[in-house]
């Protein structure tokens, strides 16, 4: 297989997470705003429930794909006959979990006013079945991903601007939703059937099974961390306050799947390079990655702690300030989010030591079931007290996973140090930028554009000054590519 441009797959894969950013950013903001906190706690808390079926239905197949499929991709008859394995093994586990799912929703929702709404999820999980983007990004082909995503939320969002009127619209707003998951991931299948192409010979099942078990717990660890969140919050409290504990989330996810663009294009490549036994190009690269995911992982944590309550008015409106201090906490769990997508799956998942990974996630994982059954009987229970307690935990497993990784697989790798840390000294200036812009002027808009302007500007300068070796980097590569389009 032809080597693709690493810089090339990050301008991708970046700017489909900045299309992913924008887009749910003014749909997100608009759903919130006409729908209101009843039927979007109605949608929120009803995809929480599908979010736990869809776990078992995806079966860990996206990370184990992704991984194994890197390592065998120049070899085809081999690549065939994966891949084959992987979607049967998919399909077979989507229409049981979509079984059990009709039966649950059948004895637990029959007869209530929400069950169209679980039966719009429904479809969901069948279009589950041909999501097969691990193949598309083990191969590396972020150009397609990209184009296609972006025109299928372009479609996407045109239907729900001309349908979502009222708050009565959120079957409709959820029905939308379900048909653009079902033709994303159906041009996905078309598209890699034909690149790979099916075979029946050389199938394997029973050699996958122990690994993809591993996968689907490791993959969805939010099971017992945001998602339990989620849960608990729209049991013992109710379907409304998870709608003040969604948008945090939401404006969080997007911009953290934007940053995380640097680390997920390189996990097919370092899969590929352990391959070939090469451990130093692995902890050049590693340590590449990670130091590119610092330079804009720090500004964007303290950049939204310091402007969240701008954000959450921008997104939503004033019913919604209880989510204020949520997105504060949100963004500071963003960080251990990284770190923790770093150690992961960089290294303790490509080096194939899932099994130990397995161990640390479910461990910290029912510590945190276990804060969150003693907020909720001893009343303390709310949305912030659910996401600090829940980021509290999620520290506590990145810093077991690197104790692993520095001690357990020895691996020269330095998560936090000086030249890292910088970034976050440098973000805290924003802190006092914003205070002054408040002061300043009270207007939700001119205070986020303002100190957006101001701290990006002083931010970038002051790498500028000291001559940060990121940044001149991509300097260095933009004026070759410009002398290259002049000549």
């Amino acid at each position: 297989m032809k080597e693709k441009s690493l810089i090339k797959n990050f301008l991708y894969k970046s700017c489909l997470n900045l299309f992913n950013i924008v887009v749910p950013l003014i749909i997100g903001s608009y759903a919130y705003k006409v729908l209101g906190e009843k039927s979007m706690g109605k949608i929120v808390f009803a995809d929480a429930i599908y979010a736990y079926f869809l776990i078992f239905a995806s079966f860990g197949i996206y990370n184990y794909g992704l991984r194994e499929i890197s390592r065998i991709r120049d070899n085809k008859e081999k690549l065939k006959s994966l891949f084959s394995s992987l979607f049967l093994m998919g399909l077979f586990s989507n229409i049981l979990v979509l079984i059990v799912y009709i039966s649950f929703i059948l004895f637990r929702f029959k007869g209530t006013s929400n069950m169209t709404l679980y039966i719009i999820y429904m479809f969901s999980i069948f279009s589950n079945i041909f999501y097969v983007e691990w193949a598309n990004e083990a191969l590396e082909k972020y150009d397609f991903i990209t184009i296609k995503t972006i025109a299928v939320k372009v479609i996407y969002v045109v239907l729900l601007l001309g349908f979502i009127k009222n708050p009565e619209d959120y079957l409709i707003y959820a029905g939308l939703l379900s048909g653009s998951i079902f033709l994303n991931n159906i041009i996905s299948f078309i598209f890699i059937s034909k690149d790979i192409g099916f075979t029946l010979k050389g199938l394997t099942f029973k050699k996958h099974i122990k690994y993809l078990i591993m996968a689907l717990i490791m993959s969805n660890a939010n099971v017992l961390y945001t998602q339990l969140d989620r849960l608990f919050i729209g049991s013992y409290l109710g379907e409304t306050y998870t709608a003040f504990y969604a948008p945090a989330q939401n404006i969080v996810y997007m911009i953290y799947a934007f940053i995380m663009s640097i680390v997920y294009v390189t996990i097919p490549r370092l899969s590929n390079i352990l391959a070939s036994e090469d451990e130093e190009k692995y902890l050049k690269l590693l340590n590449k990655a990670t130091m590119s995911l610092s330079v804009f992982l720090f500004p964007a944590a303290v950049g939204i702690f310091v402007l969240s309550r701008e954000i959450i008015l921008l997104y939503t409106k004033e019913s919604y300030l209880a989510s204020v201090p949520v997105l504060k906490m949100f963004s500071i769990y963003m960080i251990s989010l990284a770190f923790d997508a770093v150690i992961a799956n960089q290294i303790i998942y490509v080096k194939r030591k899932e099994r130990i990974l397995l161990k640390m996630i479910l461990s910290w994982g029912l510590v945190n079931l276990a804060m969150k059954l003693i907020l909720a009987y001893s009343g303390f229970l709310s949305p912030f007290t659910a996401i600090l307690s829940t980021t509290i935990v999620n520290y506590m497993l990145v810093i077991t996973e690197y104790a692993y990784v520095r001690i357990g697989l020895k691996v020269d790798f330095d998560l936090i140090d000086i030249k890292k840390m910088k970034y976050l000294f440098i973000s805290l200036i924003f802190i006092p930028i914003s205070y002054g812009v408040k002061m300043i002027t009270s207007s939700t808009i001119y205070i986020i554009l303002i100190t957006m302007t101001l701290c990006v500007a002083i931010y970038f300068s002051i790498l500028l000054i000291i001559k940060d070796e990121i940044l001149l980097q991509v300097l260095d590569k933009m004026l070759i590519k410009l002398r290259k389009k002049s000549k």
